[in-house]
């Protein structure tokens, strides 16, 4: 804690300090003729600062703010003039530890060309403590560590840094200096543009006897694009990448993806692609789903133009299934694609909707086909379910399985044997009646029965 009538005392090291300031001032403003390709833009820093005071002072954490004023003067290193103003509250008293006071740092900048950049931070500077309506001004340093994020393409960026400081007050004979733990967050906010300054800060520092020739200087492009920077809206475009007006990679289809990286150049409007231009195959056999008419192919499966399954003779069954592969006109044929002798009557056993039942009228008919049946023990018959298009294939294949083991199961309960039956299930790939319609999709929904060869 800070004696409130401090006995005075000459204070070592003020001239030493006041001559290494002014050294580093000298530093900061000679440097500035060298042509180096980095930012070298002044700026100022304003910024919040949260304090955690030495237990010698007996005081409480508090906050205060500073204003810095700055310029880089080399690729990594930066120069900063900024004052402080802190404020904390004694802990035995009700009176205010108040702090003024200027430093002069140097920023030593990990990486200047990234986004976000770490930081160490060093300086020298002084300091007016004040207490109890008495102050005295003391040397102090303070070094630290931070990181820049630029947050703006005109180079803002959010600054914090966490840094320890040492105040030398000699006033009290106990105690020799405070440490103190400084937080700051802020902002860095650079003055006009990065080529403009450059040229000015140079001129306004080199005498006109000693100006060298003007000469055209080149149009800052940082991307080398053809675009200069300040008119450039993609500034990291590859090098030797095609760019539009505005410095932007070319997209010639409008797919959103540049034509450097575009493996499918000319892909048609509206149509969705993936990470290299191209149009999505979510099956994987090679026709892209905006022209895919079956969308659900395996990808080993040879497919046609149109990403279906093959059927050479249009009958409905694909010739990776079809045994008979030339039953073309055939009106009639059976599961394995093949043609069938006879079909029996059996427009009256038609089924309601999502329904295996078999209704009095449907019964009837097949009472009297079991007649005739019993008459001919040597025929076999296939009986054959459908479905309406409604509810998805797998659901409509087992349905029309079900309906034709429904149907048989009536006729073994006649008294036909069992062994002359065979029953399977189409679901709705082949329909007799438009599917658009109540009354179609009633009579797609049913059985057929077929005599065997």
């Amino acid at each position: 804690m800070l004696n409130t009538k401090p006995e005075l005392r000459k204070k070592p090291g003020i001239k030493m300090f006041t001559q290494l300031a002014a050294g580093i001032v000298v530093l900061m403003l000679s440097s500035t003729i060298m042509a180096e390709s980095y930012d070298d833009r002044w700026y100022a820093v304003p910024s919040l600062s949260y304090i955690i005071p030495d237990d010698k002072r007996d005081a409480e954490e508090g906050f205060g703010f500073s204003f810095g004023f700055g310029k880089p003067v080399a690729k990594n290193w930066n120069v900063e003039l900024h004052g402080i103003y802190d404020s904390l509250d004694l802990k035995t008293s009700n009176d205010n530890y108040l702090q003024m006071g200027a430093f002069l740092d140097g920023l030593y900048i990990v990486n200047r060309e990234a986004n976000f950049s770490p930081y160490a931070v060093l300086g020298l500077g002084m300091i007016d403590s004040q207490l109890a309506k008495n102050n005295d001004i003391n040397p102090a340093a303070h070094a630290g560590a931070g990181f820049m994020y630029q947050v703006t393409d005109h180079g803002i960026a959010i600054r914090s840094d966490v840094r320890y400081r040492m105040d030398f007050d000699d006033r009290n004979a106990a105690v020799d200096s405070f440490g103190d733990w400084v937080v700051n967050i802020g902002l860095s906010l650079p003055f006009g543009n990065r080529a403009a300054m450059a040229t000015a800060a140079s001129a306004a520092l080199i005498p006109v006897a000693m100006a060298p020739p003007m000469i055209n200087s080149k149009v800052a492009d940082a991307d080398n694009d053809g675009i200069p920077d300040d008119s450039d809206n993609c500034s990291n475009t590859p090098a030797g990448a095609k760019t539009d007006a505005a410095g932007c990679e070319s997209d010639s289809d409008g797919d959103l993806i540049a034509d450097s990286q575009d493996q499918c150049d000319s892909t048609p409007d509206n149509v969705t692609v993936d990470n290299s231009g191209c149009p999505l195959d979510n099956d994987n056999d090679g026709i892209a789903d905006y022209q895919d008419q079956c969308s659900n192919t395996l990808s080993s499966t040879i497919v046609n133009a149109m990403g279906c399954e093959p059927d050479a003779d249009n009958d409905g069954i694909t010739d990776l299934r079809d045994m008979c592969q030339n039953s073309i006109g055939t009106k009639n044929i059976d599961s394995d694609g093949c043609s069938l002798n006879e079909v029996i009557n059996t427009k009256a056993y038609n089924f309601e909707f999502n329904s295996t039942e078999l209704n009095d009228s449907s019964k009837s008919v097949l009472a009297d086909i079991a007649t005739r049946l019993k008459a001919h023990p040597n025929e076999q018959v296939e009986i054959i379910g459908h479905t309406d298009n409604l509810g998805s294939e797998k659901f409509n294949s087992k349905l029309s399985e079900q309906r034709a083991a429904s149907v048989k199961q009536f006729l073994v309960e006649q008294g036909i044997n069992e062994s002359q039956l065979i029953t399977k299930g189409l679901g709705a790939i082949k329909p007799v009646a438009d599917n658009q319609t109540d009354q179609g999709r009633a009579k797609n929904r049913r059985v057929e029965m077929f005599v065997m060869d």
